[in-house]
């Protein structure tokens, strides 16, 4: 039986009311479909115990960049190797204060004539004389044949527990299957105090010891950063706990896209900053830091001193993957 309203007030009523029930029900249905067209996405988070864990690669370093055998041996000054230092510091320098231009000059003609990267070399500690034994798993290996050089901004540094694909593409060399601290990596490390500088170096430290630092085989090390110091004569333990992000693809709703970076074969969240970082002092100064990967010119003490600027570099463009 249909329903009529007997009186104008009545029919204004309802018609207000389909109307507002109306624009709710279209206004709900544009609020639905909006959301639909953004492929929403929800996170879930679930445990997984795994059968084996992927040992990650281990980056040391010595506090010290340089030996002072080398530098006495070689007649290189305090104020030298305080200058060399320069082009491995991210921060603004002080050096140039109380130096007078002919002094930096001279100092900019002995940075011109090295081999900066075989400088490096030759005056930091080898591997042989770093790492001294090294053992995974109740397994002896030979540390040196395996470890890898990585130049960091604490110089000369040593990676662990890596092996490189035909491709270039690193994976881990290990795999630990059960809790223990028998069942992962032992490695005894020689600082050799006896041969450290004894001056201070802008951007290294007065403390003895080494840096070390826990990352995946085809990311960059982040020892500057992330690493933890570890001082002569003592026996230390590390935890590791591993976290995987797993993300959607893009035709399942997924907005991560792992974009390709420059020499890097793999995207890791470290290798995209690390992009980011050398971009910013591309722009400003057209040379790159002497860790930095690629083959424009090297940042030299005058770049880093006269030229780089601090910045904020927008690491809100690196997706962690």
């Amino acid at each position: 039986m249909a329903y009529h309203a007997s009186n104008t007030p009545e029919k204004i009523f309802w018609i207000s009311a389909c109307t507002i029930g109306f624009g709710l029900l279209v206004s709900q249905i544009f609020l639905l479909l909006s959301r639909y067209s953004t492929h929403p996405i929800n996170t879930i988070v679930t445990r997984h115990y795994a059968d084996e864990l992927s040992f990650p690669a281990v980056t040391l370093c010595n506090f010290n960049s340089f030996k002072a055998s080398y530098i006495a041996a070689n007649n290189i000054t305090e104020s030298q190797v305080r200058y060399f230092r320069e082009m491995f510091n991210v921060v603004p320098s002080y050096f140039k204060l109380n130096r007078s231009q002919a002094e930096v000059q001279q100092l900019d003609a002995w940075i011109d004539s090295l081999d900066i990267m075989q400088f490096v070399t030759d005056a930091a500690f080898t591997c042989e004389e770093t790492i001294r034994f090294c053992q995974f798993s109740g397994e002896v290996f030979d540390c040196c044949a395996e470890a890898l050089p990585v130049l960091t901004g604490h110089g000369l540094c040593w990676t662990l527990g890596v092996r490189t694909h035909s491709n270039g593409t690193r994976y881990s060399r290990f795999a630990q299957y059960f809790q223990s601290s028998d069942a992962g990596l032992s490695a005894w490390v020689n600082v050799h105090s006896e041969d450290y500088t004894d001056f201070y170096i802008p951007g290294s430290t007065q403390d003895q010891g080494i840096r070390i630092n826990f990352h995946l085989p085809h990311s960059p090390t982040t020892v500057d950063t992330d690493g933890y110091a570890v001082p002569p004569g003592v026996h230390t333990y590390a935890y590791l706990d591993v976290t995987k992000y797993i993300s959607l693809r893009s035709d399942n709703w997924g907005d991560c896209v792992n974009f390709p970076l420059p020499h890097y074969n793999v995207y890791s969240y470290e290798a995209c900053v690390n992009n980011i970082i050398a971009s910013e002092i591309w722009d400003q100064c057209h040379c790159r830091l002497i860790f930095q990967l690629g083959d424009t010119p090297t940042c030299k003490p005058k770049d880093m001193i006269t030229c780089v600027q601090p910045f904020a570099s927008d690491q809100c463009k690196c997706l962690i993957v």
